[in-house]
This record gives structure tokens, sequence and C-alpha cells, in this order.
């Protein structure tokens, strides 16, 4: 059961007045935290590095499209859990869809509606737009009990942000999500928020050309970063540092979607550069 609990306008105008659903970067403030609402799989609180502050997931799902996010080129903003209100304008909406506007269990309260993700995207002109994405396990999508509800409202919600002049609006289920990408991804963000300030820079490119040399041979990837370090020399622990914030930053591009990175296994083949990539445009 929820621990936060909506019974009367009185309720949502409190947590509208202390900010929540407010915000941008890291003074955003989600509507909906992990403490909250209870979740299907694992819920997490994650530091972002794009925003600076602790994000709520109420799934391995929105957790695993975060990491797409985060790797993104384009993304410059990330909002979770962001809040559409009922207003007239909502319910008149739903009313002409032929949908019954949702409500809080047990009462009369329209229900909030809430985007799982609303994120700010960097376009190649420099204008900023939003993207707009929900996250639905196929299996909610074809629930016998809960699957047309569920189906009415992703609709509602498409159909609001629409109205807004936002039509940038997509359904994200775990079909979508690569699990090699989603585990390399997730390998990298963890070590993303460590700074490695101190080292000079004609040290670190010379790190990534020794990387790129000698990915194509058949060591391992902890063979070669071991390499790599003692020729620059850094301790091995900064040197798989290095490789990670060089992948991630794409001064290192590998094929994440395919290879699984794993100091065990043999080192992907890398190249040197940033690249528009695929999955650097997730959103």
């Amino acid at each position: 059961m929820a621990k936060r609990r909506f019974k009367t306008a009185a309720d949502i105008d409190r947590f509208v007045k202390d900010g929540y659903g407010q915000g941008e970067g890291s003074s955003y403030k989600p509507w909906i935290r992990v403490q909250d609402i209870p979740s299907k799989g694992r819920s997490r609180k994650v530091m972002g590095i794009k925003t600076g502050r602790v994000h709520h997931f109420l799934s391995d799902l929105e957790y695993a499209y975060f990491l797409l996010l985060e790797y993104s080129s384009e993304v410059v903003d990330i909002r979770e859990q962001y809040p559409q209100f009922a207003t007239t304008r909502a319910r008149d909406i739903a009313a002409d869809m032929g949908i019954q506007y949702p409500v809080f269990w047990g009462t009369q309260l329209p229900f909030v509606l809430t985007a799982d993700f609303v994120v700010t995207l960097n376009g190649p002109d420099g204008r900023k737009r939003l993207a707009i994405r929900s996250c639905k396990y196929t299996s909610d999508l074809s629930d016998p009990n809960r699957g047309q509800s569920t189906l009415e409202k992703l609709d509602l919600e498409r159909a609001l942000w629409a109205d807004q002049g936002q039509d940038n609006w997509k359904l994200v289920t775990e079909d979508l999500i690569n699990p090699i990408l989603k585990d390399n991804l997730e390998w990298l963000h963890k070590s993303m928020l460590t700074n490695n300030a101190g080292v000079e820079a004609h040290r670190l490119e010379r790190f990534i050309d020794i990387m790129v040399n000698e990915s194509h041979s058949a060591r391992t990837l902890s063979s070669i970063v071991r390499s790599a370090s003692v020729a620059v020399g850094v301790p091995y622990r900064i040197g798989i540092q290095l490789f990670k914030q060089f992948v991630w930053e794409k001064r290192l591009l590998a094929d994440l979607v395919n290879m699984r990175l794993d100091l065990l296994l043999p080192c992907p083949k890398l190249m040197k550069g940033i690249a528009t990539q695929t999955v650097s445009r997730a959103a």
C-alpha cells in the first residue's frame, strides 16, 4: 500500500506547495518517490550524472531506460515521475475520448497522472525540446484484469501532452532494452561519479592510444588496462576508472550493444574519438 495517500484536493495542493513535480535539473522534485508507492521489480534511488541529484525509479525498466538517457548525447535534463493534474480541460479531453477519468483509490478525487520521464533534448540547431516517455512492461499491457485500464491511461496521457503542443510521446517496454547494453551502461555509470582530476592531459591521450592499439590483440580488458596504466604511471584501479570514463564520454568507442564489458573477457575493439551512435540518441 502506498505510504502517500491523497484523499482531498488540499492534500494535492500541499504537495504542490512543497515543490513536488516542479523545478529543473538539480532542483527538480519528482511527484512520486521510491518511499511513496509500491513498485514492480526493484525500486531504487540513483544519483544522476546530468542532473547532479538523486533520481527515483519504481521499476527495473525505468532504471534501464534512465541509463540510456544518461548516456545519450542529446539529453540535457531528465525529470522522472512528472505530474499532469486533473484540470477541467484534462477531464473534458477524457470525456471526449470516452475515458472515465481515473480517481485515487477509495475516493472520488481525480488522479494525478504521471509521465515516467520528461526529457529535455538539445537539438542539432541548439534549440531545446521535450520528449515524454512512459515505461510499461508488456505484461501490464496484456493483463486481462488491468490491461485495458492501463492502455486507456496511456492514451489519455498522450492526448493531454498533445493538447499542450508536446507530440514527442512514446511508450517504452522491456522489449526495447538491449540487456547487454543495459549491463554495460550500468557498469560504466556507477564509476562516473568519481572525479579523476589530477592526471595530465598528455598522459590521458597516451592512455587512450594504448587502449586503441592493444584492443586489436586477443588480450583481456584487464590486461590491456593494466599495460596502459603502467605506461602512463597511474595505479591499475585508476586505469579502470579512466577506461570507464573514456567509454562513457565516447572518447573511446566500443560496441556496447553486442560486446559485454568485463575485465576478465577479451577487450572489445576500440576506436578513438567521438561519434554519433544510435545508442547516444536513445530518447
